[in-house]
């Protein structure tokens, strides 16, 4: 009879029972002479592995606290305009400025000297005198943009009147993953013909399991606190970047992704980590040849990567396999330096946890742990990155 068909024979386990000798494929257990079992993917983990090495931190809460101070804002815009001659300017956030502020009008030129705001809710207006500095006045269009360029104190003037901008309470919980697996007796005291034991064999595959639900949970996380069922999860990368998406409305281009660059590094280093789908790496390389190059290990936090330059910073290129399906044009840019792999329980093969009376072994892989992304305009999401032109 056909090999093929013994093989077809042979029972499927379920997900949550033991390893027993009626449930091990026939074909590895009596007649394949092969020394390694080949598996269908590589541990590719890149955001675990890179945080893990880089960016983890040990903790001894199940909550995490951050807060986020970022420089007051210096932009703001007049809603419905004004006339060269008014006094009296709407804006849409009056608390930027303080009085004896400048203000350029970026669209004329014209600059204004800031006498007093008015920051009840509902107002929102600034009392300025118009066309300061040798500047001349002229009509605010419906939306124009205001800048302020600092303040102008008389001489022996007093301190003026403070700005404060109050830092951003961010939090996490942390989220324990557990994954065991197990044999019975009988079946670990029969032979096989790979160069493994069951055991083994089991801890490298569940290993790799494990790393890549964490790896899931740090990218695509939701935050949440279950009081009733004792449980709490964490809220991964994307949680906390909602509002730094980019759509590419599947028109992704050369040209997009140069723009889309010009996003994701305005703020913090200028080397950042690109963890996304396999098919956005073929994109970009189909485009980009020549700005790849091959970094080795020591110089991309530990693990093989490829560099992408480009005028406004260097991209890791760092694909994973947990962007596929409907995330298969999907990416994040993160800049390493504003993340943090927070550690309650680093992860640990905990042996021999079967109840006294079972007979056989019960091991498990364990970890508890969450993430801390700080200073969101640092990072940025890209999204429907597809493309008709391959």
């Amino acid at each position: 009879m056909p090999l093929i068909q013994d093989i077809d024979r042979v029972s499927t386990p379920r997900s949550n029972s033991p390893v027993t000798t009626f449930r091990k494929d026939r074909e590895r257990r009596e007649l394949n002479v092969s020394k390694v079992i080949k598996e269908l993917f590589p541990d590719e983990t890149p955001f675990l592995a890179i945080t893990n090495e880089v960016a983890k931190e040990i903790i001894t809460s199940q909550e995490i606290i951050w807060y986020d101070q970022k420089p007051g804002d210096w932009w703001t815009q007049a809603p419905s305009g004004a006339n060269g001659g008014a006094v009296e300017i709407a804006v849409n956030d009056s608390s930027i400025f303080r009085p004896r502020d400048l203000v350029k009008v970026t669209e004329t030129g014209e600059v204004l000297l800031v006498n007093s705001i008015d920051e009840a809710q509902g107002s929102n207006t600034i009392t300025v005198t118009r066309g300061y500095a040798g500047t001349n006045a002229d009509d605010i269009s419906e939306g124009g943009w205001l800048m302020r360029i600092g303040n102008a104190m008389e001489q022996f003037s007093r301190a003026p009147e403070e700005k404060i901008v109050q830092p951003v309470r961010q939090f996490n919980y942390t989220q324990i993953f557990r994954t065991p697996f197990s044999e019975s007796e009988t079946s670990s005291r029969e032979g096989v013909k790979t160069k493994e034991n069951e055991r083994k064999r089991l801890a490298r595959l569940k290993l790799k399991e494990h790393v890549w639900d964490i790896e899931r949970a740090l990218i695509f996380g939701e935050r949440f606190l279950d009081m009733a069922g004792q449980r709490s999860t964490m809220g991964g990368f994307l949680y906390f970047l909602r509002d730094r998406v980019v759509d590419a409305q599947d028109q992704f281009s050369e040209e997009f992704f140069d723009e889309f660059l010009e996003e994701a590094f305005a703020y913090g280093a200028k080397k950042k980590l690109f963890v996304c789908s396999r098919r956005l790496v073929t994109l970009i390389s189909s485009f980009a040849k020549d700005r790849i190059e091959t970094m080795p290990e020591q110089e991309t936090y530990g693990i093989r990567l490829k560099k992408y330059v480009h005028p406004h910073g260097d991209l890791f290129l760092a694909p994973s396999y947990v962007f596929e399906k409907d995330y298969d044009y999907t990416g994040v840019v993160v800049d390493i330096d504003n993340v943090k792999y927070k550690v309650s329980r680093d992860t640990t093969l905990v042996k021999n946890i079967q109840l006294p009376d079972e007979d056989g072994w019960r091991d498990e892989y364990k970890t508890e742990a969450t993430l801390e992304v700080r200073l969101p305009q640092t990072h940025t999401v890209l999204v429907n990155a597809s493309t008709m032109s391959l």
